[in-house]
């Protein structure tokens, strides 16, 4: 069960420090302004015959005018484009790491999101682990650095929140809120999704003091979605008064802490871009995925006996599911219609004691636009693997009120085994169920893309950056 809370506890996180970053300016607004002149000349002729109109043998040279007026007009035009602000900028990343004190292990798992069931807050952890620390950051950022006369790709960042865990003993937690860090990449491959070589120095500095020395390859972002593998070197100083020894129920001294790493993390809505792309407009960014969005949710009913709010049976509404950082990657096959996709965390309870969590279910499905900039439909096939497995064959309709909300109907099967609280256990539950559901849904910062908006559909690509002669 205390795997639960921190699954859970990691994504409320992640969406608040999403609505922080929300808050920043994540767009850079130039005006090009341009007068605009028009000239134009009239010219009037006047001819004026003699008084004499008969032919007398005599000609009369006639009188021709001719009056010429200039006008001028002038009148000024703004254009307004918007480019992205910004070379990276997500919610979460984790790294399950290898290096700490293996007789206290974590076991955070591979990406350090697989996190082994009996740890708690208070666990001192245990052998056997393979990964026995992790790395968690929330609300990243980073912005150009233009050092060594504009020497390419290095960066200054920050995360609202970052966490070095050598292992599961709490006083040897680094922490610190805005953190800051240098970074320069070396990119071995400059198309979607990218490869990258990144050397990093970064120190923390509240409530824990501390020096991170590290290197990663990266590949992504596409979708929202990257894998990284790191390696490093941390060290720092945890003091009595931090929270790590202060709130420690084994030691209250204070504590030097210093430890290599390896690791393999994944980040989510983490998104990247290269110098040259915060030079293009947003409107001519390149899209990989039919939907990305933060945070979605859906009332639903189900061919359950009871409710999960009620013991009546008669009750309508018997469940609901939350999900958290969701992206459906396309894949340029079948008229870019097939797609994979995943959720960083998802909660499905579709009756009393029939639910199940899961971290990175796997989704497969088939897209279709009903109506354009508006109505979708997908069909689909999900399954959840850790901690709970499930499969869930079903199906969505998906309206677009805005680029930041949708609202539909879904519908499906699924079957699996329920959610393992002890309270369960004690009241000899049952833990596997199929049913049958049907809901409606609602997703607030969310982004449905059409396919028009596809790079894989538009000839025009890649938009090249804006030039200043």
């Amino acid at each position: 069960m205390k795997i639960k809370f921190l699954l859970i506890f990691f994504s409320v996180i992640s969406l608040l420090s999403s609505g922080l970053w929300g808050c920043g300016s994540l767009t850079r607004e130039e005006k090009d302004i341009y007068t605009i002149t028009e000239r134009d000349t009239t010219y009037q002729h006047f001819v004026r015959n003699s008084p004499v109109n008969q032919n007398q043998g005599t000609v009369f040279p006639s009188s021709r005018e001719v009056l010429s007026e200039r006008n001028s007009i002038q009148r000024d035009s703004t254009i307004t484009r918007y480019y992205p602000d910004f070379i990276r900028m997500g919610v979460f990343e984790s790294v399950g790491t290898i290096g700490g004190n293996a007789n206290y292990g974590i076991g955070t798992g591979l990406l350090g999101v697989f996190i082994d069931q009996n740890t708690s807050a208070s666990s001192r952890g245990g052998s056997g682990k393979i990964f026995n620390g992790g790395i968690y950051r929330l609300g990243i950022g980073e912005w150009r650095l233009r050092w060594f006369r504009d020497a390419k790709n290095w960066t200054i960042g920050t995360s609202i929140y970052e966490a070095l865990l050598p292992d599961a003993r709490s006083e040897k937690y680094l922490m610190s809120t805005f953190p800051i860090y240098i970074r320069k990449r070396y990119y071995l491959r400059e198309e979607i999704p990218y490869v990258a070589i990144t050397p990093a120095f970064g120190f923390g500095w509240f409530p824990s003091q501390y020096i991170n020395l590290s290197g990663s390859i990266d590949v992504g972002s596409i979708g929202g979605l990257n894998l990284r593998a790191y390696i490093g070197y941390a060290f720092g100083y945890n003091g009595s008064w931090t929270p790590q020894i202060a709130n420690n129920d084994y030691t209250k001294i204070e504590q030097t802490v210093n430890f290599p790493y390896i690791g393999i993390g994944m980040s989510m809505l983490d998104f990247l871009n290269r110098v040259p792309e915060t030079y293009v407009e947003w409107k001519d960014h390149e899209h990989s995925s039919w939907q990305i969005g933060w945070l979605g949710g859906s009332l639903l009913t189900s061919n359950a006996q009871y409710s999960l709010l009620s013991d009546s049976s008669k009750t309508f509404i018997k469940g609901f599911d939350v999900e958290v950082a969701r992206t459906n990657v396309v894949l340029p096959i079948l008229n870019n219609s097939l797609y994979a996709g995943t959720s960083l965390i998802k909660l499905i309870v579709v009756g009393d004691n029939n639910w199940t969590t899961s971290v990175l279910p796997i989704r497969i499905g088939y897209w279709t636009t009903v109506l354009q900039d508006e109505l979708t439909a997908t069909p689909f096939l999900e399954i959840g693997y850790y901690p709970n497995y499930y499969f869930n064959l079903g199906g969505e309709f998906n309206l677009r009120i805005s680029d930041m909300l949708d609202v539909g109907l879904k519908g499906g099967f699924i079957s699996g085994e329920a959610d393992k609280f002890e309270i369960f256990k004690s009241d000899s539950k049952t833990f596997n169920y199929s049913k049958f559901y049907f809901g409606i849904s609602f997703r607030i910062i969310d982004r449905i893309f059409f396919p028009k908006e596809l790079r894989y559909n538009r000839t025009d690509l890649p938009k090249q950056p804006k030039r200043y002669e």
